[in-house]
């Protein structure tokens, strides 16, 4: 007989929650940046921990959660909605020391749970790794809103607490030319109606700095501890960009910034095209039509706006 599977996502499972699959917590184990700052946001701040009650919302495997009890907490919740990665989370926990005196990983959402387990009514510090491609694509940050506003003591700390999103100009004629000016000649048919589509989906990339264009503008600002979701994914944001060298505005370019200002020294991370490789990279806005011709000291405008299907 064939052995149970020990995760039973389906295909279609994983085209709409790819966040079920292993290969997918592979990437984020292995990101070097992201992981290492919440480390250091962690460890480096053991008085923080020490003796809290701390709750890891949207844990998945719980990385932050078996920070937070190495750290010194008296108890940490793990909250995930998938009961694969709760079952696979509980027992990385146990083979590390932790049992569920220290580290309970419970199968829920802030919204689908009636309370934490074992009378816990409140917590002193929300941990949380929620951001997605773009900072909101797939990104949990209603679940971790939700959690902060039901379990979060007065005075709580949230683990990040602000999240900003940049967006730049930038240059890649190459990449146009591959995959959009493509659709004009496919084995020897036209196949351009398909240019339009193609346009309007992101690309995530790994992009380089020397294709920018003009300076960063910051069109998102969270502060995790007073924002509501909507702030993130109802959002509009007019900006302005100053070109920095003349060039082609292919495309905009954006990326992320997570800081937690509740350490004895403030750590940040960003995931821009200046900062080193992590699994977000950075997602690209192609242009209809030409490219914007800009030269140094030229501003270009814009409006951003973000809205939840």
């Amino acid at each position: 007989d064939w052995p149970a599977l020990s995760l039973t996502a389906s295909s279609a499972d994983y085209y709409f929650n790819s966040y079920n699959h292993y290969g997918v917590h592979e990437d984020v184990l292995k990101d070097v940046v992201t992981g290492g700052a919440y480390m250091q946001a962690i460890l480096q701040n053991a008085h923080l921990f020490r003796g809290a009650t701390v709750l890891d919302a949207c844990a998945g495997l719980g990385v932050c959660a078996l920070l937070a009890a190495k750290a010194g907490a008296k108890r940490v919740i793990a909250l995930e909605a998938q009961q694969e990665l709760v079952d696979m989370g509980s027992r990385v926990a146990l083979r590390n020391g932790y049992g569920p005196e220290v580290l309970e990983f419970v199968c829920g959402m802030p919204d689908s749970i009636d309370a934490l387990p074992g009378g816990v009514e409140a917590v002193d510090i929300i941990l949380s790794e929620w951001m997605g491609y773009f900072l909101m694509y797939e990104s949990r940050l209603s679940e971790v809103l939700r959690a902060r506003d039901r379990w979060l003591k007065p005075g709580g700390l949230m683990f990040p607490d602000r999240a900003k999103l940049y967006i730049a100009a930038m240059e890649d004629a190459p990449y146009k030319e591959r995959h959009l000016a493509y659709y004009d000649h496919v084995w020897g048919f036209d196949f351009s109606p398909m240019k339009a589509p193609a346009h309007g989906e992101p690309v995530v990339n790994a992009f380089d700095q020397s294709q920018l264009v003009s300076s960063p503008a910051c069109v998102l600002d969270l502060n995790l501890l007073t924002c509501k979701a909507e702030d993130c994914f109802q959002m509009a944001s007019s900006f302005q960009l100053s070109c920095r060298r003349a060039g082609a505005a292919h495309a905009l370019l954006a990326w992320f910034e997570i800081r937690f200002g509740a350490c004895h020294k403030p750590i940040a991370f960003a995931t821009g095209p200046h900062s080193p490789a992590t699994c977000w990279k950075q997602t690209a806005f192609f242009l209809h039509g030409p490219p914007l011709a800009a030269k140094a000291g030229d501003r270009l405008r814009g409006m951003i706006a973000v809205r939840r299907a």
